[in-house]
């Protein structure tokens, strides 16, 4: 690109060629348009390449890479943060839709109110045909059967945006099961205060943690974002080997509860806040301790 673009959007895909035209083409019609979005393809089997690449002959918004081989996803999701040129970044799943102002009400939040590290709209579910899911009690019915569970208490999307970061911390372990926030807009310089995804499943939740220490996490109460429920969403994977595998392609078994804990104990401790809110945050983590396997699918 000739200048400097505003957003950055990271789009991680492998075999994607299902959903991938969709999702670029609802980041295409933004009404915001200063903004790139980087492809980058884990090594696709299917026609991935070929819908990237004839998309990005049309649009000098798009960037597509390949890697020589699968990384794994998560490696693939920080590749996208490493070859971002913006100050503004954010993570799209080739998968989900963006309403056409999603950058737009984002990136307002962002200006408006430098406490926000993090802004995103409120996260709608629809199956794999783009049509609503039917509520049930916890979660989602897809035509296919599946529950998507969705137990969030109700306190938690207040709590994200507490000028406390023990409260927002605690939204973050405690009260939530669904991290779709990852998937919002943040500052590039803020993103690189953390760790991003390290390289285990659940690493989003980690992550958001890292940010709600940092500052204050808004959900817009105005739909934007379509998450896409489908029977190849890696959250339906069976087992832990499967969902290491997933993470990491180098990794064959990870007890991920435990990375994650890990995480969000390394997380507090390594934190410039003060000795009394780092105690407060550190207490945090200790609850969760206590019920370590509550809560704890995710992206």
């Amino acid at each position: 690109m000739a200048t400097r673009p505003t957003i950055s959007i990271g789009l991680p895909v492998f075999n994607g060629e299902n959903y991938l035209a969709v999702a670029l083409n609802s980041l295409q019609e933004q009404t915001y348009e200063d903004f790139e979005i980087i492809v980058s393809d884990n090594a696709s089997t299917d026609g991935t390449e070929e819908i990237a690449r004839g998309l990005a002959a049309r649009d000098r918004r798009i960037r597509y890479v390949r890697n020589a081989k699968n990384l794994g996803a998560n490696r693939n999701y920080n590749r996208t943060f490493a070859l971002a040129l913006g100050p503004y970044f954010r993570w799209h799943a080739h998968d989900d839709v963006c309403g056409p102002k999603y950058l737009e009400l984002c990136l307002g939040v962002l200006e408006n109110d430098p406490s926000v590290v993090l802004a995103h709209t409120r996260t709608d579910y629809v199956d794999r045909n783009g049509d609503p899911l039917i509520r049930v009690t916890g979660g989602f019915l897809d035509p296919d059967g599946y529950i998507e569970r969705l137990v969030t208490d109700d306190h938690a999307p207040a709590m994200l945006s507490s000028a406390r970061p023990h409260v927002r911390l605690d939204a973050i372990v405690n009260r939530m099961s669904v991290f779709f926030d990852v998937f919002g807009l943040v500052r590039s310089a803020d993103m690189r205060r953390t760790m991003a995804l390290q390289n285990y499943y659940g690493a989003d939740k980690v992550f958001l943690a890292e940010l709600a220490l940092l500052g204050k996490i808004v959900r817009l109460d105005t739909g934007g974002f379509d998450r896409r429920c489908h029977n190849e969403a890696s959250t339906r994977a069976r087992s832990y080997k499967d969902l290491a595998t997933w993470s990491d392609s180098t990794r064959s078994f990870d007890f991920y509860p435990a990375l994650i804990m890990r995480g969000y104990f390394n997380a507090v401790w390594s934190s410039d806040l003060p000795t009394r809110e780092r105690a407060h945050c550190l207490a945090v983590v200790a609850k969760r301790f206590r019920s370590p396997y509550r809560l704890i699918r995710g992206r």
